[in-house]
């Protein structure tokens, strides 16, 4: 698995006439060599790929890099010690990911190298690479997705009117692990009344009152690759506007996903959504992209937005989530993970979509 993706990468290389090149990303390294630790750096050839760790991950990098050389430092940063293999095996070009690399780090690796080999810097190499998964990491996602679906479900009958915002954040986060998450994928979302019109909002100790909306908005971790959902519900019987706001929300999001397939741009994805929202009197009150790329990170490249370039191939996985936040009313949201197949789509998540009153 790993040497398809260097050889991947390789193709890459070459086509950049770039001899070596270094790699300080860490979701980047765990994607090449399979390393979980917290700090290596690889450095992948023509021939053959390095791993650089320090004695706190020899043991584990032997044992999960596979194929990969293991060389271990034991003094000065890890850029040095890149640096110092760099030129031992003399490329006649290196690069670099400037998305990562300090200003420091970039000064520092130049001081280490030797000044004949040339140093380049590189932007999205790997992250291309990773934007289409493979079935084994396909498998992954939809397993996450079975504990996000199965938590909404386990959740919904515990969530009550007098509950915390932070009880309910707190009971999703335990629920995700009891169901075999390994970690939850970011901080949960949990946003009643008024607080639900902020999309990002923080848990706090907001009482669940009778009559609110309560969005939700979380992600389970799992053999590093993630699913992310958002449900809303009500507490209570839902009022006509709340109804009115969902099914608004709800339509434009099926709209959206059942527009996806190879060679789509993510602009036209957006634009299906957005346009439909604002037909509906509320475009201001959508103010973020409609989805983003799903993988080993929650945000694992963009996908779906207003200025998206991004064509979709098969095996790109990307959030589908519109929403309506009306500032000292609330906000809805929904969201799936949905799969590009070789004829359209798949739908990962499938937690129910009913406007749910509790």
């Amino acid at each position: 698995m790993h040497n398809d993706r260097l050889n991947k990468l390789r193709s890459q290389m070459a086509a950049r006439k770039i001899d070596a090149v270094l790699v300080t990303y860490m979701p980047n390294v765990f994607y090449l060599s399979g390393f979980t630790g917290s700090t290596a750096a690889v450095v992948v050839t023509e021939e053959s790929s390095y791993i650089l760790v320090d004695p706190r991950y020899s043991i584990q990098a032997r044992e999960e890099c596979k194929g990969t050389e293991v060389r271990d430092y034991t003094s000065g940063p890890t850029i040095s010690a890149a640096g110092k293999l760099i030129n031992e095996l003399k490329p006649t070009t290196c690069g670099f990911e400037a998305g990562d690399l300090t200003v420091a780090s970039h000064r520092l690796l130049r001081r280490t190298v030797d000044e004949r080999i040339k140093l380049r810097s590189t932007s999205g190499l790997v992250e291309r690479l990773r934007a289409v998964k493979d079935s084994h990491e396909i498998e992954l996602i939809r397993r996450a997705c079975e504990i996000v679906d199965n938590t909404f479900t386990t959740i919904t009958r515990e969530i009550r009117p007098g509950l915390r915002e932070k009880d309910v954040a707190l009971t999703i986060d335990f629920t995700m692990r009891k169901l075999g998450a390994d970690e939850v994928g970011f901080e949960t979302i949990a946003a009643t009344g008024a607080n639900s019109a902020c999309p990002h909002h923080s848990p706090t100790n907001a009482i669940l009152q009778f009559g609110d909306l309560l969005k939700m908005d979380y992600g389970a971790t799992l053999d590093h690759y993630n699913a992310d959902i958002t449900r809303t519900i009500c507490l209570g019987k839902p009022d006509d506007k709340q109804r009115e706001i969902y099914q608004i929300v709800l339509d434009a999001q099926i709209r959206a996903i059942e527009a996806i397939a190879p060679g789509k741009t993510g602009r036209e994805i957006d634009a299906v959504a957005r346009d439909y929202i604002t037909s509906k009197g509320y475009g201001e009150n959508f103010g973020h992209s409609l989805g983003h790329a799903l993988g080993i990170e929650v945000h694992d490249g963009p996908a779906f937005s207003k200025s998206s370039d991004i064509v979709l191939e098969p095996g790109m996985v990307t959030t589908v989530e519109p929403g309506i936040y009306i500032e000292g009313w609330g906000g809805i949201r929904i969201e799936d993970d949905v799969l590009v197949t070789d004829t359209g789509y798949e739908i990962l998540t499938s937690a129910t979509k009913e406007f749910i009153g509790i």
